[in-house]
């Protein structure tokens, strides 16, 4: 399930000790942040969801209605620690302006397509071996756990919509995001994104994802909190996020997620259903033991 946890929780060993393979699906859902962790080699993974969003302007007069599906291609080559992502999003509109007359118009087109790599630089791991003389030590909180591991993620946007975004915008432009994620708790983990997006052009976008994610005592369930920030010329938001994830096999996961904005220009609120699956091809690419 997300971000690794089930993994933990299911087969008791970390993540750090192994590499970013693990027997269990590892979904960049629920929410909009990207684990530091790979996938693992020969590993192929389809995220997605479909969402519905109303936006109301109070200065503009006007109340738009969005539905979408955003879409994201996982594949681990070459090593552990590196994977390419083509991730997406299809986006229709229809927008009600109410001045002195109602007008409406409606789109469709590509909110964003863009490809890229990650590769995981740092990989933090610490034995924490019992205390034989202290109960206390053995249940009071490792501070070590908050050291996160951390990734660099490096892609290209090609051919946004210039309808969502501004008019003049460049073809192609580079997004960069720093991952970092940590384990508080076995069944925590936390996870940051600092976000460069367009930064060679004229419309630049900075942003931040924060994400803690809590599996449950069955399992198969998780739960999610985010909060996300954006910044630009032309738009700043922040976005609260709270939903859930559920894991029905080891390669198959559905997600719910909840959002809303904290202002009025505009206020947005968000669901999307999401599911995973993975393709687990790791197994035939281990060396084989001599007899």
């Amino acid at each position: 399930m997300r971000k690794l946890f089930f993994s933990i929780f299911l087969i008791g060993f970390s993540t750090s000790i192994f590499g970013q393979y693990t027997d269990i699906l590892n979904s960049n859902q629920p929410g909009n942040s990207q684990s530091a962790y790979a996938l693992g080699k020969k590993v192929l993974q389809f995220e997605g969801g479909l969402w519905v969003e109303n936006r109301k302007h109070t200065h503009t007069h006007t109340n738009m209605f969005i539905s979408g599906l955003n879409y994201t291609v996982r594949y681990g080559y070459f090593s552990n620690k590196l994977e390419f992502m083509l991730q997406g999003a299809l986006i229709y509109d229809y927008t009600q302006q109410n001045r002195f007359i109602t007008t409406t118009q409606s789109h469709m087109g590509f909110y964003n397509h863009t490809l890229g790599a990650k590769y995981l630089i740092y990989n933090p791991y610490f034995e924490n071996k019992p205390n034989l003389y202290s109960w206390k030590a053995n249940h009071s909180f490792n501070w070590n756990n908050m050291i996160p591991a951390v990734a660099i993620y490096a892609g290209v946007n090609a051919f946004p919509n210039e309808r969502y975004f501004y008019s003049g915008i460049a073809p192609f432009s580079p997004k960069v995001v720093l991952a970092l994620q940590s384990h508080p708790t076995p069944r925590t983990a936390l996870i940051g994104n600092i976000i460069a997006n367009r930064f060679t052009t004229q419309y630049p976008e900075w942003g931040y994802v924060l994400t803690l994610t809590h599996n449950l005592d069955n399992g198969r369930f998780s739960i999610f909190a985010e909060s996300e920030g954006i910044q630009s010329q032309w738009y700043s938001d922040h976005i609260i996020r709270l939903g859930g994830a559920y894991l029905f096999t080891k390669d198959i996961q559905v997600n719910i997620d909840l959002g809303a904005s904290w202002k009025d220009t505009p206020s947005r609120y968000i669901a999307l259903l999401g599911f995973s699956y993975r393709i687990d091809k790791y197994d035939k690419f281990l060396p084989q033991e001599k007899k």
